[in-house]
């Protein structure tokens, strides 16, 4: 079981890549030799263009999409509060979708370098790695943890697809209009390329957090060596030849720290670089995805308990199983948008605590110029990396456990005032 699940995973992120290719999300072509397939990501100019034809089609159908869906959904015209709801399913997910092929399009230089960087910096780290154990380690990104986010990644992907599978099985007029059955499809398809485009988010975000972990790892290993030197040191005052040894080791370690201080300073430029690129899905993402969940529990309330039901059909439906997991796909989604982000942030936040214990645990003026100047720098570059760099997504909130409560409970007030709401006009 444990070889058949990462055969597995790998199967199905292949898939979801050449998925991402049919969208015009990722450009990147794969070279025939399996040294540069590991080593580096190339722009093709054929998945360039399928992009930017992708996008003009979503500009173009569009307007017949909605005007489609608008002629033949009947309770869409009833009044202004369900336009509204259908507005934000069949126009604004459009829109959204609009935007991300505009990034992925016009910025693909900007996520193959990106994507390009992060590999780099892998083969940095492993060059830096002491033990072959950590290298294993580096090199193994099949682990239990992480195959569990990418399951939930893929599961929350396919429960998302219920509610228009749904509606597809369950319309007649689908049967009979061929152009109202491709907009539901084309509305879909919009929704999973702002899906799949945040999924790619996530799994940078994977990639780097295990990369981020391995230079954690590695400055303890360095400060705790450091520290073992140091001590030894005071134990051998009077041998000169010992003592020049010692300080021969510091000066290596302190060599050593320094290639790391680089190598953080360039993982945080790519956490940056990776929330810029994504940062309008996610602002699309975490405004669509909380109101598609509001409106379909409403609807689940509203069709087994409202008056207004019970009054004109004599009996409350059942629920719908469909729109539940529909609902938990689009949730689970939105918290693999955030709960990376956050963690990921914390795992920087990781590397200033390792680094104040590490110190502390020095004995007080016994180490060597370099490996002390080293560590003043590192510890003056971690201290101003929150002004460096921010997690602010466009400026109007961080992806925290904050901003996830915050959904929750508006989500949770909206449907309580639609409750009351049905309460008084159905008595």
């Amino acid at each position: 079981m444990r070889r058949f699940l990462p055969v597995l995973a790998v199967s199905v992120l292949s898939l979801l890549y050449r998925l991402t290719q049919a969208l015009g999300l990722m450009a990147t072509d794969k070279s025939a030799n399996p040294r540069e397939l590991q080593r580096v990501a190339k722009r093709s100019k054929y998945w360039r263009l399928h992009g930017w034809l992708m996008l003009i089609s979503v500009v173009i159908f569009s307007p017949f999409a909605f005007s489609s869906i608008y002629d033949r959904m009947a309770f869409l015209r009833q009044n202004r509060l369900l336009l509204l709801i259908g507005f934000n399913r069949y126009y604004l997910m459009p829109a959204c979708a609009f935007a991300t092929l505009w990034i992925h399009c016009s910025k693909q230089a900007e996520i193959v370098e990106c994507l390009n960087r992060l590999l780099q910096c892998r083969r940095r780290l492993r060059k830096l790695l002491p033990s072959k154990a950590l290298r294993d380690s580096l090199d193994t990104l099949s682990n239990g943890k992480h195959l569990i986010q990418f399951g939930l990644l893929v599961v929350s992907i396919m429960l998302s697809t219920s509610q228009p599978l749904q509606v597809l099985r369950d319309d007649p007029e689908v049967r009979r209009n061929f152009t109202y059955a491709s907009s539901l499809v084309f509305v879909y398809a919009c929704q999973l390329i702002l899906q799949l485009s945040l999924g790619i988010y996530t799994l940078a975000l994977l990639f780097l957090g295990h990369l981020v972990c391995h230079s954690n790892q590695l400055l303890a290993r360095i400060l705790d060596d450091a520290g073992r030197i140091l001590k030894e040191s005071l134990r051998a005052r009077f041998g000169p030849i010992r003592q020049q040894l010692y300080r021969e080791q510091q000066h290596w370690l302190a060599l050593e720290l320094w290639r790391l201080i680089h190598l953080h300073g360039e993982l945080l430029k790519l956490q940056r670089c990776i929330s810029s690129l994504y940062e309008v899905q996610v602002v699309c993402f975490v405004v669509n995805g909380p109101m598609e969940c509001m409106v379909h529990l409403f609807f689940t309330y509203f069709m087994r308990y409202s008056k207004f039901i019970l009054r004109k059909y004599g009996r409350s439906f059942p629920l719908n199983f469909y729109a539940i997991a529909f609902m938990t796909g689009l949730f689970g989604n939105l918290l693999l948008v955030i709960l990376p982000t956050y963690y990921s942030v914390r795992r920087f936040a990781r590397t200033r605590e390792i680094l104040k214990g590490g110190v502390y645990e020095f004995p007080a003026g016994t180490s060597e110029k370099r490996l002390k100047q080293t560590l003043h720098y590192y510890g003056l570059f971690l201290k101003n990396v929150d002004y460096m760099f921010t997690d602010n997504v466009c400026g109007l909130f961080k992806l925290n456990n904050a901003l996830l409560f915050c959904i929750v409970g508006a989500m949770l007030n909206y449907l309580m005032i639609l409750i009351q709401f049905d309460k008084v006009w159905n008595k």
